[in-house]
């Protein structure tokens, strides 16, 4: 983003560039649920989540959300374990199968992940905009990042052609783009409500993984 000297501070990312930290929520239709937009780079992803929920952002009875493990683990945000094999390309390269439930859960867990990465590397490729920094006011700043996830959901919704960003032209001058930070790697606790609901989350994460466990053994 592009900041007036005087309000810098708190849109600092890790990597010391000015940025907001936007919160979304996908489907595994390739689409976006919900965008939240808007809060400062400093902030931690949780508490982003948490002015989310307090902003419109709900999750349906019974179902849950697929996070990353910068968040706490709670029955409505499933993370992975931590200290456990995650990314598929680890497991791909030492090409061993899962030893235990928990490798089983955070495999299958990046998998559908997989999914999250994929919309937010076509975004970024089609709207090279949101990697670069303009001067529009912040408002306006915060709105072309709601209305990129908007015009992405329209293209899908219209079946429209995904190659596009393949052959798009760069319209930005790269000297203006910026790599930004990915979610945290590590929760802060600064969300109270998430660290009040970790146990539930870790046994229903528990339960989920010691199923699949028993079900992949029982086939091989």
């Amino acid at each position: 983003m592009t900041i007036p000297p005087g309000q810098q501070d708190p849109y600092r990312n890790r990597k010391q560039g000015l940025s907001q930290n936007v919160m979304v929520a996908c489907d595994f239709d390739m689409k976006f649920v919900h965008v939240h937009a808007g809060w400062e780079g400093s902030a931690s992803d949780a508490r982003v989540l948490q002015d989310a929920l307090d902003h419109g952002f709900n999750v349906p009875p019974g179902k849950f959300y697929l996070v990353d493990a910068g968040y706490a683990n709670t029955p409505q945000f499933i993370a992975p374990y931590r200290g456990t094999r995650y990314h598929l390309q680890e497991q791909g390269r030492v090409q061993q199968r899962p030893q235990c439930y928990k490798e089983l859960f955070n495999l299958r867990h990046a998998q559908l992940r997989n999914h999250v990465e994929r919309i937010i590397g076509i975004l970024e490729a089609r709207y090279p905009i949101l990697k670069a920094a303009t001067m529009f006011d912040i408002d306006t700043q915060v709105d072309t990042v709601v209305a990129c996830c908007v015009l992405h959901n329209f293209i899908m919704l219209h079946n429209g052609d995904m190659t596009l960003p393949d052959r798009a032209t760069m319209d930005i001058n790269e000297s203006n783009m910026k790599d930004v930070p990915d979610g945290d790697a590590k929760y802060k606790k600064d969300v109270i409500l998430f660290n009040n609901l970790r146990q539930a989350g870790n046994e229903m994460r528990d339960a989920m993984a010691m199923q699949m466990w028993a079900d992949y053994i029982a086939r091989r």
